[in-house]
C-alpha cells in the first residue's frame, strides 16, 4: 500500500516545490540616465520574459539575414542593418540601459547600444561575437568596438560609425592584420576618422581583447543554455546568488 502512494506523493511534492520556486521573488535591473533601479518580480515572470526576448532575437536575426547563405554575408548584413536602423541617442531623451531587445524596440541608443545589438544578433546567426570598451593609454578616453570570430581570426566592427576593415587582399581584416597595418578602412557613411584612430585602442588593449574573447559575456548569454552556464559560473565562484 505504501509503495502505491509513494510515486504520486513524490510528484505532488515536486509540483508544490516547483510552484514555490517559480514564485520566488527576484530582481530586474534598469538604468535611466546612468541611475540603476531594481524591480522585484516573481521568477516565473522573469523566465518568461527571458524566453520571449530569446525567440525575438532568433526571429529578428532570421528576418534580416535569412535570404543569405554565407556567414560573412550575414555578418555584414547585420552590420549594415544596425548602422542604418538604430539612430543615435537624442539629447532630449533619457539614456536607457536595460535589455538588448529594448534597443530595437525604441530604435535609438548610445554608441555602446549599437555594439550591444549587433554583437548579440551575430551570436544568433552562429557567429561568436562580443563588444567591449577600449581605453587609450593614460587617458579616460574610450571607444566601444565589436569583435566577431571568422575562420581567419577575430575581425573588428564599429556599427555606430559604420566602419570596418579589409586587408590588402580584400578579406575582412583580423586584429593582427590591423596591428600590422595590413589593411584599409571601409566606411558606410562620411566621417573623418582614420585607421590610426582605431589602431591605438586595439594595440593598447590586445591582451584584454583576447581574455574577453573566451568569456561568457552579455552578447553571448542571451540564449538559455549560455545564460544557465553563466549563472552557474557566477554562483559557484561566489560572486552572486544563483537566483537573484
Amino acid at each position: 500500500m505504501k509503495k502505491r502512494y509513494l510515486i504520486p506523493t513524490i510528484i505532488i511534492l515536486l509540483f508544490l516545490c516547483s510552484i514555490a520556486l517559480l514564485n520566488k521573488k527576484v530582481t530586474s535591473l534598469r538604468g535611466v540616465d546612468y541611475k540603476v533601479s531594481r524591480t522585484t518580480l516573481p521568477l516565473y515572470l522573469k523566465v518568461l520574459n527571458f524566453y520571449d526576448r530569446h525567440y525575438n532575437y532568433k526571429w529578428l536575426a532570421k528576418r534580416i539575414t535569412g535570404h543569405l547563405d554565407t556567414r560573412e554575408d550575414k555578418i555584414l548584413r547585420l552590420f549594415h542593418w544596425t548602422h542604418e536602423t538604430i539612430k543615435p541617442q537624442p539629447e532630449s531623451l533619457p539614456i536607457m540601459d536595460s535589455h538588448v531587445w529594448d534597443i530595437y524596440i525604441r530604435g535609438y541608443g548610445t554608441r555602446a547600444n549599437f555594439h550591444d545589438i549587433f554583437s548579440t544578433l551575430c551570436n544568433y546567426i552562429g557567429a561568436d561575437a562580443f563588444f567591449i570598451r577600449l581605453y587609450a593609454r593614460d587617458s579616460y578616453k574610450h571607444i566601444p568596438l565589436s569583435f566577431v570570430r571568422m575562420k581567419r581570426g577575430w575581425v573588428v566592427f564599429d556599427p555606430h560609425r559604420g566602419i570596418y576593415f579589409r586587408n590588402n587582399t580584400g578579406d575582412l581584416a583580423t586584429i593582427e592584420e590591423i596591428i600590422e597595418q595590413d589593411c584599409h578602412i571601409v566606411k558606410l557613411s562620411q566621417t573623418d576618422i582614420s585607421k590610426a584612430y582605431y589602431e591605438q585602442y586595439i594595440v593598447e588593449n590586445l591582451p584584454r581583447i583576447k581574455i574577453c574573447s573566451s568569456k561568457l559575456i552579455r552578447a553571448n548569454i542571451q540564449s538559455p543554455i549560455n545564460r544557465l552556464r553563466f549563472q552557474l559560473h557566477i554562483w559557484l565562484s561566489g560572486k552572486r546568488p544563483l537566483l537573484e
